[in-house]
């Protein structure tokens, strides 16, 4: 989750140049959009370029050629995405080392991911009604839907929801043995 918190931000700190990049693409990949979330999961990032915000903002504008909300500051996709990013960095962060090295009591970090993991379900929840509700399924088709859509926000209702269960069972037990 901590790369994808890097992502989010990157989406404000760049949102200027996801929209050029939208703008540029979006009439020469009409009815073409998995091909140009092909040609940007294959491409190479050098590995000194991987925490570069720039390196990431073709993510956002192909996404965009799905839901271009995420080439407008003012939509729900954009908003909920920025705000997850810099509100769950931070406790994705303490939580992945606190599971890792027992950092506190695990109850405290039951409750940091309670929080922490129902922000990211509900969020993505509200984000699937907005999708549908304003139309951005419209055009494009149900193969192309399940493949990027569907899968890719898929991971953000499975993994919070196994997440929860796991922070619960932290809660209860006062153990960290859920991970072992």
């Amino acid at each position: 989750n901590v790369l994808v918190n890097w992502w989010e931000i990157a989406l404000m700190v760049c949102q200027d140049q996801i929209h050029a990049e939208y703008e540029a693409i979006k009439e020469p990949y009409r009815g073409r959009e998995m091909q140009r979330i092909g040609e940007i999961f294959a491409r190479p990032i050098p590995l000194l370029q991987v925490l570069s915000f720039r390196q990431w903002t073709t993510i956002w504008s192909g996404y965009s050629l799905f839901d271009p909300g995420y080439s407008d500051r003012r939509s729900f996709g954009y908003n909920i995405d920025v705000g997850n990013g810099f509100t769950t960095i931070i406790p994705a962060t303490v939580f992945a080392f606190g599971m890792t090295f027992e950092l506190m009591p695990a109850r405290w970090l039951g409750i940091l991911g309670v929080i922490m993991f129902w922000q990211m379900f509900y969020g993505t929840a509200v984000y699937f009604f907005q999708f549908f509700n304003n139309g951005r399924h419209k055009g494009h088709s149900v193969k192309d839907l399940l493949l990027f859509v569907g899968i890719t926000n898929l991971m953000w209702f499975v993994f919070p929801i196994w997440g929860l269960c796991t922070s619960v069972e932290l809660i209860l037990e006062g153990s960290y043995g859920v991970f072992r």
